[in-house]
């Protein structure tokens, strides 16, 4: 495996200044080990050439003032409990990214606050890189909005949308609702989902103001609690990215019955997308980009560039380079959602100041309100 191509040209200048060197009597350098550990503490290495010790001496990229980083263990914080989306994809990162850097790279899980308990850790960190955040995205453009996060959203270090794919409906395969014009007929409609902050209840906000129905939302439940009340029942739909329950083998559990996206998905024909729902019931809904689900990632503000882009660019090597992770995608169903386009400091910015202009037009200061109303609205 290369090294992040951002240090490519570093390292190729470094062997020819090493070259020279040698030919005026300097001693000749020594490659730098390449042994991390995929357990536990890790050995100290020269990291950033991890997996090029044939290409470069052993003064390595930091000799060349570029970036010294990771010197130590990297954490990756995720907003929730074991299980989630955001941990599944940090866990699927973390391992590839220790042998990648030879260094230890762990995750830890801090749900709280409707994930801005492990938003508030990894920006009040040491600005070295060496604490990393996964989170919804639509999750901190609401969370700015309102102003419960400080710093704000676009202050954050972001780096990459991870994966972006639409947020969809899903219902008990095996419970009454089987079409569309079933979920219509269930009203009011019980559904809940996180706390006022999450994405998913502005999605199904939208949906129940263009259809106008009744509905009774229960705020406060986790992930998990959301899922079983479908399948006791207790709520009509669950909203989750329109893959997930494939990729955690519950496919045969529940079935998306509408995706928020303009063109139906291959897996799932008979799922009503939203243009289609607009076509056929003359509906409307605002805005495109709140009906993604795209997980970010990021790390403290204040943390040098060129190891931001060095984060950046090592995603960037797993993606394109590393086999193991490739695979890993392949097999979680990540090759259509998870693209080398979305990384990187500047398209990740342009991304977060899009939705939050996306968010203020839709309107969010009345939100908890028109969530509590229901059927009373």
């Amino acid at each position: 495996m290369r090294p992040p191509r951002r240090l490519s040209w570093l390292l190729a200048s470094l062997s020819a200044c090493a070259l020279v060197l040698a030919a005026c009597g300097g001693d000749d350098a020594d490659s730098p080990a390449d042994d991390p550990q995929a357990e536990g503490d890790a050995d100290p290495a020269d990291t950033d050439d991890t997996d090029s010790a044939d290409d470069a001496d052993d003064d390595g990229p930091a000799a060349g003032g570029d970036v010294d980083f990771p010197t130590g263990t990297v954490r990756i914080l995720v907003g929730s409990g074991p299980g989630s989306g955001m941990d599944f994809l940090a866990r699927g990162l973390a391992p590839r990214l220790q042998e990648l850097w030879g260094e230890s790279v762990v995750v830890e899980n801090v749900p709280g606050a409707n994930q801005s308990a492990a938003y508030h850790e990894a920006a009040n960190s040491d600005p070295d890189g060496h604490t990393l955040f996964i989170g919804v995205e639509g999750t901190f453009g609401i969370h700015d909005q309102l102003g419960t996060i400080d710093p704000g959203w676009a202050e954050f270090e972001w780096f990459g949308t991870l994966t972006e794919g639409p947020w969809a409906f899903h219902v008990d395969a095996n419970g009454p609702i089987e079409t569309f014009e079933d979920l219509l007929a269930a009203e009011p409609l019980r559904y809940g989902d996180g706390g006022y902050e999450s994405p998913v209840n502005l999605v199904a906000l939208t949906f129940f103001d263009a259809f106008g129905l009744d509905f009774i939302f229960t705020p406060g439940y986790d992930p998990g609690q959301a899922q079983s009340g479908v399948l006791t029942g207790e709520q009509h739909f669950v909203a989750r990215e329109v893959e997930q329950f494939v990729r955690y083998d519950q496919g045969d559990d529940y079935t998306p019955i509408v995706i928020a996206a303009g063109d139906p998905h291959p897996d799932f024909p008979n799922a009503k997308t939203f243009d289609e729902l607009a076509d056929e019931y003359g509906v409307e809904f605002p805005g495109e980009m709140i009906f993604q689900l795209g997980l970010n990632i990021g790390t403290t503000p204040g943390t040098p560039p060129e190891v931001v882009d060095y984060l950046a660019d090592s995603i960037i090597t797993l993606i394109e380079e590393d086999e193991p992770f490739q695979e890993w995608r392949r097999e979680n169903l990540f090759e259509e959602t998870m693209l080398v386009e979305n990384i990187g400091r500047e398209v990740t910015s342009q991304k977060v100041a899009a939705l939050s202009a996306e968010l203020a037009e839709v309107g969010l200061d009345d939100l908890q309100e028109r969530l509590e109303a229901g059927t009373g609205r």
